[in-house]
């Protein structure tokens, strides 16, 4: 894979597009995995280490294989051109078939290799996947095929932990693979192996190793959560038993709420944010603008980390409003009032990623002064500039959460479902059309 890109794409000689394939891989680089700069450690992910390693290993079959039959499929779907389809398709069976003997043999020499070979595999499910796949009794969480990669990947990180990790210390795509392998178990709701829960052993320090803690103690209460709902279901009625045990969980997920915002306290000053209004009246929501209220930021990767943070907020209050519905009726006026708490941090943390959704995708624009002026300044839409789809990249986890948050409120999560929906066809991803469909997920 021997494909060079500097400067916009129209200005890339026209003889490097020889062929179908070397046009897809070209397209997807340029749009889809365009490094960004001063990216902070814990707002990476395997896309921001895959370019230096590509590069390094040009002639391996297997990276070829799975980044050309990715390429092939997003070009395919985000420029309407069924052939690149056909050729992906093909791709990826040759990919299955390599694929296979390669992760027989793991060792420190191919390991990496093998993790991003599961990735591109795992993503050409999702950008392949259509919403008319699924019948009405099926969920997307069981028939998700890549799902099926994401247990390749635990079992590789498996065999690194119990084989090489004491002679070959975790890399950035040991690291970045186990957190997609929490995001994972959070979708699905699956317990994280024991082995998996401490990130330190995976490469995580500092502020990333603080917030990788805290996703770990969400998964987990998420279970705990699901364990006590069961349980409720089979008794069809709150015993003391559950009562206590539901009180001891909401002690947790409140705790863990503490900790988000503690772990925000630790930012340096560089990463805060500027709450804006637009200056033109418009009725709300619109595509893009949920409100008048947007956030600037210092860049887009100061924006993808508050996101995260926003979007944990909404997800672990969600879980603590559904643990005080198991609480003890004695202790009703208590309860009430936490859920009401609950509730009011989950539509501020909600309107706080909806503000930050037009930043993120560079819809509008600032007058009259720079980013650190205090004077007044004139803030208009500027909905006529065409969305990179690597920035719209750094939304979809985000958004995935917000829209799957059952105790959003009901118009704004459809506009949340709406927002995925429509940057999953921007970014070439099947999958996410999905959050418009009544088979979308429930966190």
């Amino acid at each position: 894979m021997r494909v060079e890109l500097t400067g916009n794409i129209n200005t890339i000689p026209q003889r490097l597009f020889i062929d179908l394939k070397t046009q897809a891989i070209t397209y997807y680089l340029h749009y889809h995995l365009q490094p960004l700069e001063d990216v902070p450690n814990i707002s990476k992910s395997v896309c921001d280490v895959f370019l230096p390693i590509c590069m390094s290993r040009a002639e391996c079959p297997i990276l070829d294989l799975a980044v050309s039959s990715l390429a092939l499929a997003v070009f395919s779907r985000t420029q309407q051109h069924p052939p690149a389809a056909m050729e992906a398709s093909l791709m990826y069976h040759r990919l299955l078939q390599v694929a296979q003997s390669a992760f027989a043999s793991l060792s420190e020499e191919n390991i990496d290799t093998c993790l991003l070979a599961i990735f591109f595999m795992s993503r050409f499910e999702s950008a392949v996947h259509r919403p008319g796949q699924l019948s009405l009794k099926t969920s997307l969480t069981t028939t998700l095929q890549s799902f099926s990669h994401h247990d390749g990947a635990l079992a590789a990180l498996g065999f690194w932990k119990d084989h090489l990790s004491q002679t070959y210390p975790a890399t950035d795509v040991i690291k970045h693979t186990r957190r997609g392998m929490l995001r994972s178990a959070l979708m699905r709701n699956i317990a994280l192996p024991k082995w998996m829960r401490e990130g330190k052993t995976f490469g995580e320090h500092g502020l990333e190793l603080e917030y990788d803690r805290i996703v770990v103690r969400i998964v987990n209460a998420r279970q705990r959560l699901c364990g006590l709902l069961n349980e409720k279901t089979d008794s069809q009625r709150t015993s003391p038993k559950l009562a206590s045990m539901a009180e001891d969980l909401n002690e947790e997920v409140e705790d863990i709420d503490n900790a988000l915002q503690d772990w925000t306290a630790n930012f340096p000053s560089t990463w805060s944010y500027q709450r804006l209004t637009l200056s033109n009246p418009h009725p709300w929501p619109t595509r893009d603008f949920y409100s008048p209220i947007v956030y600037n930021y210092s860049s887009p990767t100061d924006a993808a980390l508050w996101n995260q943070y926003y979007a944990s907020r909404m997800l672990i209050n969600s879980i603590r409003w559904r643990v005080l519905q198991l609480e003890n009726p004695n202790s009703a006026d208590i309860v009430h009032h936490q859920r009401l708490e609950c509730l009011f941090h989950i539509n501020t943390t909600a309107n706080d990623l909806a503000s930050s959704v037009p930043y993120c995708l560079e819809r509008f624009k600032i007058a009259d002064g720079p980013y650190s002026s205090s004077h007044y300044t004139t803030v208009t839409p500027n909905a006529n500039e065409d969305i990179k789809p690597y920035l719209a990249g750094l939304l979809i986890w985000p958004l995935t959460i917000a829209s799957s948050v059952r105790d959003v409120d009901v118009q704004q999560r459809l506009w949340f479902r709406s927002e995925l929906a429509r940057l999953g066809r921007m970014v070439g991803t099947g999958v996410f059309e999905c959050a418009e469909t009544d088979h979308w997920l429930e966190l």
